[in-house]
């Protein structure tokens, strides 16, 4: 029953217990931090970072600590992940990818790392690149957005976004808020993170 469920529907039901509540405000919180992986400046992966808040964390511990001992095995890892993973996939983990403003296309993800920390939820998605971008004399945006907004993302606020290997004055990162791409009836102004290479 459980792997039916839409984790962020069991949220939402379980923190408001009523349909409307959607529509008011946000039922998740995510921090986002992204890893550029380079080789040279061609794009080999992209890896996102996510932070739940400690309402949704402890949550999604009460839901899937089936032996109450307040840590996930890694049986209720594999289940939790099991039950992320193809909601996030259906939806593009709410990530669009642009070069030089054109949609490009993102890979399956995989969920490299699933762990509670200090209270906090934290997962880790991975894209590979089968055909790897140039981003030479280019610039890559990554925005995040749940246009439903059932979770409201944000940047880390101590480090948003990683190059790596960080071949120092190769490419450069940056972080903008774009009202232009602002959604939901155009009360949320998502942020934009760029990644420009000579």
């Amino acid at each position: 029953m459980m792997r039916r469920l839409s984790i962020f529907a069991a949220i939402s039901s379980v923190v408001f217990g009523l349909a409307g509540a959607v529509a008011a405000h946000p039922d998740i919180a995510a921090s986002v931090r992204l890893i550029f992986a380079l080789e040279g400046t061609r794009l080999t992966g992209l890896t996102e970072r996510l932070a739940f808040d400690a309402a949704t964390s402890a949550r999604l511990l009460a839901r899937f600590d089936a032996d109450r001992d307040g840590v996930l095995s890694d049986a209720e890892v594999s289940l939790l992940a099991d039950e992320l993973l193809p909601r996030l996939a259906e939806r593009n983990a709410y990530t669009e990818l642009r070069l030089d403003g054109r949609s490009l296309s993102l890979p399956e993800p995989a969920i490299s790392d699933l762990q509670l920390h200090d209270g906090y939820l934290g997962l880790r998605l991975e894209y590979r690149f089968p055909e790897q971008p140039e981003i030479r004399a280019s610039t890559l945006g990554v925005l995040l957005r749940d246009r439903d907004l059932v979770i409201a993302f944000r940047p880390d606020p101590t480090m948003p976004a990683i190059i790596t290997p960080d071949v120092e004055g190769a490419c450069s990162t940056s972080i903008e808020a774009r009202p232009d791409e602002a959604y939901f009836g155009g009360l949320v102004t998502p942020s934009l993170v760029t990644l420009t290479c000579r």
